[in-house]
């Protein structure tokens, strides 16, 4: 059985929900809104540059393990102080609702 200890759910972060709202030009702004705050593990899986338009930047790839939520989607984020993590899926891998496994993408603030 691979669960995490509660012991290991010890970085606390926010999880935020996207706004979106129509301006006078027809084009869509996103803002965030609060969710819930919540303690995660979380662990680097993986990195990498990308060369762009703009310059060099970076992709970190983390897991994210919380205590299970009926109501987390891959459209929310999570966000811990000054860093921001873009949930790309989320998953219950033992099909137990104890505990999600979430693949996020850390994006600059």
């Amino acid at each position: 059985m691979n669960t995490q200890p509660v012991g290991n759910l010890r970085h606390g972060m926010i999880i935020e929900a996207p706004l979106r709202a129509g301006d006078d030009g027809g084009s869509a702004a996103t803002s965030w809104s609060f969710v819930a705050t919540v303690w995660a593990s979380v662990r680097p899986t993986s990195g990498r540059e990308i060369v762009d338009a703009d310059g060099v930047s970076a992709r970190i790839s983390h897991e994210v393990i919380i205590r299970w939520r009926s109501d987390l989607t891959a459209a929310m984020r999570f966000h811990d102080g000054a860093r921001i993590y873009l949930i790309r899926a989320v998953r219950d891998v033992d099909d137990r609702r104890r505990r999600l496994t979430c693949l996020v993408e850390e994006v600059a603030a």
